[in-house]
């Protein structure tokens, strides 16, 4: 998330990542023959590969991927007619060889992330392959705003990252298989790296640096119950409508619930957030009880506050992008708001400032949400309905929905 997404917010960020390599925490480069290892390769199909660190091969040669792990990589890219060295940059996560082999630690990975970002900023590659968990976590925990964790949940993905303008396409790395001789492994790498190789562009064009998305300008935010009543009965012909409540506490079973503000979606025509009071309420009584489509996000939170809040049943519920991301793909982790934001749309958290503001101490006691500055949560919540739309339009897509 950028520094300037809450433009207004009172709330401290963390600092931004550093650009300074830190080689003199990381003191690898006093035990290898070949410290710091450039990047290497033609990069014709502007594909960049990043490894883990170097081995005893390519710590030898001063280049990346020559040993058995390599090789393997080579076969398997040969096979989507892909020339490693011709048509690959190659880098590492790490670029001096660790002790022994050895997997490198947390430090060693944030130390040496500025040269694994120089060198996407002097390549401007379409497709990035990270292989493997150091990989991911030296890459993604930067481009998504939060930790990779589990490699799992990364793996086989198609990612249209808004802040590189590249395609993130993580995978196992060639060393698992051959140490594993996991041949169905094996099978989904080959399914993962042709899947990968197909993507011929960036997913936002370069000469129209214009066309990377900012969904925040696409959001409305109406201060006025009145304005925003009238605004959603306009905009009720789009007949499709996705929406989002942000509330004081996770249940509604305590008096004290309330809704502090909601926004809604139309059909993608635009967004707009607005504080829960006045005449808006009724405006979205009768949208809910109107014959228009419903979409959100783990439809039982909405459907549960509607009932208990405003004492009516949603009509017509549509779709929810949980339930649809479960069934798409199984693994743990992947079906939330802001995971799916950003494997789908590339979008990078966008909630990071407000984390520990929307978290009560137990689900029926209060958060700290009117803390936050009003627009804050406005845009956040504008956000949410407007992601969780387009999530909703490209699983329709994939189940074949139109």
């Amino acid at each position: 998330m950028s520094d300037g997404f809450f433009a207004r917010s009172k709330v401290k960020s963390k600092q931004p990542q550093s650009k300074i390599p830190k080689c003199g925490q990381c003191k690898l480069n006093k035990g290898c023959i070949s410290p710091q290892m450039p990047y290497t390769g033609e990069g014709k199909k502007k594909i960049l590969i990043i490894a883990e660190a170097p081995g005893l091969a390519e710590d030898e040669q001063n280049t990346q991927l020559i040993g058995d792990a390599g090789k393997l990589l080579r076969k398997l890219l040969r096979k989507c007619k892909i020339d490693l060295d011709k048509d690959c940059w190659k880098t590492n996560a790490v670029i001096c060889r660790p002790p022994k082999n050895r997997t490198p630690v947390d430090k060693e990975i944030v130390a040496c992330r500025p040269y694994l970002f120089k060198t996407i900023e002097e390549t401007k590659p379409n497709v990035i392959i990270p292989l493997g968990a150091t990989a991911v976590k030296s890459l993604i925990d930067i481009v998504w705003g939060d930790p990779a964790d589990s490699l799992s949940r990364w793996l086989g993905q198609k990612i249209p990252c808004q802040t590189l303008n590249a395609w993130i396409c993580p995978t196992y790395h060639p060393s698992y298989l051959l140490r594993t001789k996991n041949t169905t492994a094996e099978l989904i790498t080959k399914r993962h790296l042709k899947a990968a190789c197909r993507l011929k562009n960036s997913p936002w064009r370069i000469t129209n640096p214009s066309s990377v998305p900012d969904y925040k300008k696409d959001i409305t935010i109406e201060h006025s119950p009145r304005l925003a009543a009238k605004w959603l009965k306009e905009k009720r012909e789009y007949g499709c409508a996705t929406f989002d409540y942000e509330t004081n506490m996770l249940k509604p079973d305590s008096e004290l619930a309330e809704i502090d503000c909601c926004s809604v979606c139309f059909n993608n025509k635009r967004t707009i957030a607005f504080p829960w009071h006045g005449e808006v309420i009724d405006a979205m009584i009768d949208l809910f009880k109107s014959p228009i489509k419903k979409i959100a996000a783990n439809i039982k939170f909405e459907d549960r506050w509607t009932r208990r809040i405003l004492k009516t049943k949603i009509r017509n519920w549509h779709w929810d992008t949980v339930l649809a991301a479960h069934i798409l793909n199984h693994k743990p982790g992947v079906s939330g708001t802001k995971f799916q934001a950003f494997v789908q749309l590339g979008q990078q958290r966008y909630d990071k400032h407000l984390d520990n503001y929307l978290k009560g101490p137990s689900s029926n006691e209060p958060n700290r949400i009117k803390e936050l500055d009003l627009d804050d949560r406005l845009i956040y919540c504008g956000m949410d309905s407007l992601v969780e739309h387009k999530i909703a339009m490209i699983q329709m897509k994939e189940f074949g929905i139109k």
